[in-house]
């Protein structure tokens, strides 16, 4: 089966090793059960090295209470520098040096990922919804499959950058876990996992003992206005891939041994399903 995994900038600085090493290990020795195809952010490389510019990271609220970037065209440029560049490349040498061919590249490559440029978004700034113009993040509007089924065929691991082209042919930067889903989602894969620094989702994220195993989608619905943050975010990536055709989306950490590996056989973190 094709298992699509989101892994996040913070577990690539993070917990660089042990997540090369668990997908080195599941190429290697479950290739027969499982297919990866790894998709990758790089917030926190993002900031860094925008930061090294002697420039700030933007990020406001939407009136919807999400956290999200403001993209303007100098943090367009560092997120290419970062997500089709360091990022990427690190995590394909990694995988290279455990002999697992790995081929690295971003949405924008060959157009495999088409979305929806958002020239300006709507934020909230001293409790007033102001328009910021000059943003280039996107939505994804379709994943076209033929090189991801052709690489996946003849035992390469895709390692994707989750850029996007628009519909002029710019760069767009994408929020990692929608690629995720719609790259999933085009595929026909069967499991999504998102890896984050965190065991799941808690019903109160105060209280450790409460993380959530197993949970159907009407249920997360109903859950959602008590999300706060990435989280929040996270879940309704998770929602958007089971609208589609995806059976079940894991929510689990990236932390420790195995996370991956653990995440498909041990069902760690939280299971979320249609059923």
């Amino acid at each position: 089966m094709i298992v699509v995994v989101k892994i996040g900038g913070a577990l690539i600085a993070e917990n660089f090793d042990n997540v090369v090493n668990d997908i080195t290990n599941i190429h290697q020795n479950h290739s027969d059960k499982y297919k990866l195809v790894i998709v990758h952010g790089g917030g926190p490389q993002i900031n860094e090295l925008l930061r090294q510019m002697n420039k700030e990271p933007k990020y406001f609220k939407t009136p919807s209470g999400f956290r999200t970037r403001y993209t303007d065209q100098e943090a367009i440029d560092v997120a290419i520098m970062t997500l089709g560049g360091k990022n990427n490349k690190r995590l394909v040498e990694a995988l290279q040096k455990r002999d697992i061919n790995a081929f690295g590249f971003t949405g924008i490559d060959g157009g495999i990922i088409e979305a929806k440029r958002k020239e300006k978004i709507l934020v909230m700034i001293n409790d007033k919804r102001i328009m910021k113009h000059g943003e280039y993040s996107g939505k994804v509007k379709s994943v076209h499959t033929e090189l991801l089924q052709y690489l996946l065929e003849m035992n390469y691991l895709p390692v994707i950058g989750s850029l996007g082209k628009s519909e002029k042919g710019e760069i767009v930067n994408l929020d990692g876990d929608r690629a995720a889903s719609y790259i999933a989602n085009a595929l026909g894969a069967e499991i999504l996992i998102s890896l984050t620094d965190v065991e799941g989702i808690y019903k109160d994220f105060e209280d450790k003992n409460s993380l959530i195993q197993n949970i159907k989608r009407y249920q997360l619905e109903h859950l959602m206005e008590q999300l706060a943050g990435g989280m929040k975010k996270k879940a309704y990536a998770a929602l958007e891939a089971l609208d589609m055709k995806i059976q079940t989306v894991i929510i689990s950490s990236g932390l420790g041994d195995n996370p991956i590996y653990n995440a498909l056989e041990k069902e760690t973190g939280t299971v979320i399903s249609n059923e």
